[in-house]
């Protein structure tokens, strides 16, 4: 009878967990708007839209005092065409940071590899955000992941 009830109770316990899994597969996939920002670029993808809007801030190449005083020279800002299955999969890739964060023990001195990836939905938004990481990419699979599709389009520092 024990015996049983122990198949039972794992059955149910499993079945759960697969519940759960489906759920979080749908969530990443309700998005509605998702952001990448570096020190220099910013990156907006609304669901809505069939393009990404990208904003570059080139600053003066003057040395700079201590705290620095960077000034802004120029914003470029674009937009710039997206595929639906390229939004997606970098929804997917920033719902995973977000959700799933990896931890590091690299630290860069003069604050450099700074990145913040936003995921949000309806009236919520998740967000994850390394600084001082060096070069962002290598934290994790998904930040990589992230980059290379960013690249392809657009520049965008990796430190």
């Amino acid at each position: 009878m024990n015996f049983k009830l122990f198949f039972l109770l794992l059955f149910i316990i499993s079945c759960s967990k697969k519940i759960e899994n489906a759920q979080d597969k749908k969530f990443y996939q309700d998005w509605e708007n998702l952001e990448i920002k570096t020190d220099r670029q910013t990156i907006t993808i609304s669901k809505l839209s069939d393009s990404m809007n990208y904003e570059n801030v080139i600053y003066t190449k003057e040395y700079y005092d201590i705290p620095p005083q960077y000034k802004i020279e120029k914003v470029q800002k674009y937009k710039i065409y997206i595929t639906k299955a390229e939004k997606d999969s970098l929804a997917k890739y920033i719902y995973e940071s977000v959700t799933n964060p990896k931890f590091t023990n690299v630290l860069a001195t003069d604050y450099v590899g700074n990145v913040k990836l936003k995921f949000g939905k309806e009236n919520m938004n998740l967000v994850c955000e390394y600084k001082s990481v060096g070069n962002w990419t290598e934290v994790s699979q998904n930040t990589r992941k992230i980059y290379e599709l960013i690249k392809v389009k657009a520049e965008i520092s990796t430190q």
